[in-house]
Parts: C-alpha cells; structure tokens; sequence
C-alpha cells in the first residue's frame, strides 16, 4: 500500500481565493491513478483511494436506479461557478440566489431549510420510490466499504444515523443522502451541510469518452483520477474541485455520473412525520386541525 505524506502548496488564504473557480492541470502535481492513503503533516487523513472495489454490476445498479433524479437545475450555487440572484423574466431580479444551470439531483432525505420547513423525502424518491428502492443495495455496498477503510469516521457517523429517526436515512447505512451529478465539473467549493466528522464519500460511473475530470485538492497539488468500479475516501472540508472533462475521439457527449454519498447533519433533529405535521398545520393555522 503506497502511502504519501502531502504538504501544502498554497496557504489558507490562497487556497480560500480559488473559491468558485475552475482549475486546471496547473494545480497539480501528483496525480493518483492507484490505491493509496494519504495524510497531512499532522497525520490527519485526507483522502483513501481503491481502485477496482466496486463491482461493475453494483456501480451500474446506482446509476440505473437514481439516473431519475438528474435534473437541469440552479440549485448547486457556488459549486457550479457562480453565485448571484436570480433575473426574472421582466429582466428584474429576485431576492433568490442561484448558480449556473447544471444537470444534478438529490436521492435519499433532506432536512429543513430557508425553502422547506420540514424534513421530507426528495422528490426523485416520491416520485420514483421503487427505483430508489433498487438502488439500496448500491449504498449498501459503499458504506461497507466506507466501514472497512475508514473506521474512525464511520464509526462517528454510523454512530449519528442509529439516533436518526429511521424516516429519514437510507436503511442499513450511515447516509441520509446521495447527490447523484452528470458530466458536471464542479468549481473549487468545500462541501457543507454533511456531517463535519465524517467522510466524503465519490463513486463514478463513466463511458471512457472523457479525458480529464479529475478530483482535485489543489492546496496540495493532488488529483485522483477515479474511474468505474473505484472509490474514493476524502475530506471534502478540504478545497476541491474537477478538472475538465474533454470528449475523447469516437464519441459524442461526454458522459460522467458522478454519486456522493453523506449524512447531513441536522438529520438528526427530524422528527416523527406525524409529529412535522402537527407543527405543519400549527403553523399555517394558528392551531391544530384534523
């Protein structure tokens, strides 16, 4: 097993300045194409990477049954290279934040927010619960190996998901939550609102019509090139970002499904849906009625 002790390229300050932005192969000076454990200078994991864990059946199994969730939306903020209100129709602009329009969806659960009050099911999963249904035994398999790779941070995590309301995390695992995107290069971010001790957790599925779209922690000049059928483990509180993708010879589109698997953080405080639903009709009304 190779294991690499990274040092940082960039300070906080320049690796915060990239925010939003695209990278390319500039940022990097090793690229990971094979196993191997990587820590900072303080022993802190940064990132497990396995070639050839997931079975090509189980890989395929993801994206045939959450392939329904990938939609065109504006919804990914920062993420998606841009952040700014949204300009309505009479060209005026609305008091809603968005970013740029890229094809990507939520499976499993997802808490309240400034949008919904309420804890709920996605929408992929009301409207297609029998393909997330089939689509268990793919989570399945990642947190397994999760499990076995990264036993510390499982533990914490797998530890939150038994105290979570069993309404509102995927059955058997540690996530409540899998964002599922398509031939989507993300600009330099750090995830939020995933559980802060746990770990990011990236599966792929592709065509090979791609070159490129690596995964890239460019404070320390590291990029992972994951494939089919391999995993990748990594702080995702770190700056990250893809390189780009660029259409091989002999295809037409790029294609790169790409699946993060995580448990957010406030699931947790989600209650009974009986319960929401009080709260619900409380709220609307003033009082409760049946």
């Amino acid at each position: 097993m190779n294991t690499i002790t990274a040092n940082k390229i960039l300070t906080d300050k320049q690796a915060a300045s990239l925010k939003g932005k695209f990278i390319n192969d500039k940022y990097i000076k090793t690229l990971i194409t094979s196993d191997v454990d990587i820590f900072d200078n303080y022993g802190n994991l940064l990132l497990r990477f396995r070639k050839n864990v997931v079975p090509y059946n189980i890989a395929e199994l993801g994206y045939k049954s959450f392939k329904k969730s990938i939609t065109l939306t504006e919804g990914r903020g920062i993420t998606s290279g841009s952040s700014h209100k949204r300009i309505r129709k009479d060209g005026s602009i609305s008091n809603i934040t968005v970013g740029n329009k890229v094809y990507s969806g939520n499976v499993g659960y997802m808490d309240s927010n400034a949008m919904v009050k309420y804890c709920r099911l996605t929408s992929f999963g009301k409207n297609y619960f029998d393909q997330f249904k089939k689509g268990i035994p793919f989570v399945q398999h990642i947190d397994y190996l999760y499990s076995q790779l990264c036993p510390i941070h499982y533990k914490k995590q797998r530890a939150l998901a038994d105290a979570t309301n069993i309404n509102y995390k995927i059955p058997n695992t540690s996530f409540t939550t899998v964002t599922v995107n398509k031939s989507f290069r993300t600009a330099v971010h750090q995830d939020s609102g995933d559980f802060r001790d746990g770990f990011g957790n990236l599966i792929v599925f592709n065509d090979g019509s791609y070159d490129g779209g690596y995964f890239v922690l460019p404070q320390y000049a590291i990029a992972v090139d994951v494939q089919t059928t391999d995993a990748l483990f990594v702080d995702v509180h770190q700056w990250h970002g893809n390189t780009e993708m660029k259409l091989r010879k002999g295809f037409n589109e790029i294609f790169r499904i790409s699946f993060v698997l995580y448990y957010r953080e406030n699931m947790f405080k989600c209650k009974q849906p009986s319960e929401q639903l009080k709260q619900i009709k409380i709220k609307k009304n003033g009082y409760l009625t049946l």
